[in-house]
């Protein structure tokens, strides 16, 4: 009899584990916690987009005062839309994004080919009970690609690719979920993450573990590095078109450490 008991009870807590992790899983896909992702992604999207405008030289002195002031108002509708009135933030990042269109970009260049997240994964996301605050913790794989003017007046493509481990308060404001604080972040960068794979890389046995498809794109890396740390371009046209050339999934050093690992 004693045995049975034992048999019960162990079914009923394998059970009751089984049903309570069913259950988290799907409260990790409710609408309200979707909501809560796609706003969270949207505020780390559009931090990576300040002085974002399109022109011919790379500079806003070929904008007319209607294009520049459409730019910031299309910037400063998604900073609304994403952050909260309390994110200090939400101004600093308008103002910046302001000072870029309207001084710093019309006498230098400053240009955002490309820029914002490249790939992410939740590990958790947490709503209170009453339905207005929320915790949210991810990691993003984030890049900007940037044609930039340096102090010799050459022109340098800066597209770094870095892994940030964010954890984060999100508020329901307007209706809206917005990023109210980023409560802890850890970044890994890139080029440690290129120095990782390069050690590897020199290992016999690292060297031998590498598939046809890593080894391409660890020299798509190479070229990458030397095309934006190492080289500097005369004309605006130049660089730009390198800038554009970079395909951020065959760069990210991230993805391919995540694909040896599960090799």
């Amino acid at each position: 009899m004693m045995k049975k008991w034992k048999r019960a009870l162990a079914i009923s807590l394998i059970s009751a584990c089984l049903v309570g992790g069913t259950a988290w899983a799907d409260s990790q896909t409710s609408p309200e916690v979707e909501a809560v992702k796609e706003a969270f992604i949207g505020s780390q999207d559009i931090s990576y987009q300040i002085g974002y405008f399109e022109s011919e030289n790379g500079k806003t002195d070929m904008l007319t005062e209607e294009h520049i002031q459409a730019y910031i108002d299309d910037f400063n509708t998604k900073m609304d839309q994403y952050y909260a009135e309390s994110n200090v933030c939400r101004q600093t990042y308008k103002e910046t994004n302001e000072k870029i269109l309207r001084e710093i970009g019309k006498n230098r260049v400053c240009y955002v080919a490309d820029a914002g997240v490249l790939d992410y994964t939740f590990r958790n996301v947490n709503i209170s009970e009453d339905g207005q605050t929320a915790t949210v913790k991810a990691v993003c794989q984030v890049w900007g690609n940037w044609v930039e003017q340096n102090e010799n007046d050459k022109l340098e493509v800066t597209a770094p690719i870095n892994q940030n481990t964010i954890t984060a308060t999100m508020v329901k404001e307007d209706g809206l979920w917005k990023l109210q604080n980023i409560d802890e972040m850890n970044v890994e960068f890139a080029g440690d993450a290129i120095n990782e794979l390069e050690e590897q890389r020199e290992e016999t046995v690292a060297i031998s573990a590498y598939s046809d498809d890593q080894v391409k794109q660890m020299e798509t890396i190479d070229e990458y590095v030397e095309q934006t740390c190492l080289t500097e371009y005369e004309t605006f046209d130049e660089a730009l078109a390198v800038a554009e050339s970079l395909n951020p999934d065959e760069i990210n050093p991230f993805k391919l450490l995540l694909s040896r690992i599960e090799n």
